[in-house]
């Protein structure tokens, strides 16, 4: 990215880039947020990642933010933020794009090496659990129907106390 920290503004349950070179130069070079008016609209698990990363600093109530502020605040909006966040913090790390998939009914969905959004389609639709949680089989399958629905494979994450994930990746089998 770029030396200089960008700056980052929370409001609501996003964290909006308002300076327009810093805003595109987030979506260009890693797609991350959404641009709508000149703005980047970050959701909370890619300001972390970004913060994590040391190019955001985020802003609330005109006070900088640490790393633990700003988690308490997330939590406050999306109890299972730190489970999402591993996720989406492993997978990034590993060069995919990760794009929220509230509209889908999943927790992520996950664009293959290579491929930006709008150039080609994601391939999984991801969805992570803590391996605390129980997990039955109708949410498995809910979960199933989610990502046939949109034509992906389904990838579940389960994340341990430590932050690391252990993947799983479903798809339809036809006989």
């Amino acid at each position: 990215m770029q030396e200089k920290k960008i700056k980052g503004i929370i409001l609501g349950n996003k964290v909006i880039v308002e300076e327009k070179e810093d805003a595109s130069a987030l979506y260009n070079k890693g797609c991350y947020g959404k641009i709508i008016n000149d703005r980047n609209e970050l959701s909370f698990v890619e300001a972390l990642y970004l913060m994590e990363k040391g190019f955001l600093e985020v802003y609330h109530d005109s006070k900088k933010l640490d790393f633990k502020q700003f988690v308490s605040i997330a939590q406050s909006f999306d109890p299972r933020f730190w489970i999402k966040f591993c996720g989406y913090r492993e997978i990034r790390s590993r060069g995919y794009i990760v794009k929220t998939a509230l509209k889908f009914g999943a927790d992520f969905l996950v664009y293959d090496r290579g491929i930006r959004p709008g150039e080609g389609h994601s391939k999984w639709a991801a969805f992570f659990v803590s391996e605390e949680e129980s997990f039955d089989w109708k949410r498995f399958a809910a979960m199933m129907r989610v990502a046939h629905g949109a034509r992906k494979k389904l990838l579940v994450g389960i994340v341990d106390d430590e932050g690391d994930v252990t993947y799983y990746e479903i798809s339809w089998l036809r006989p």
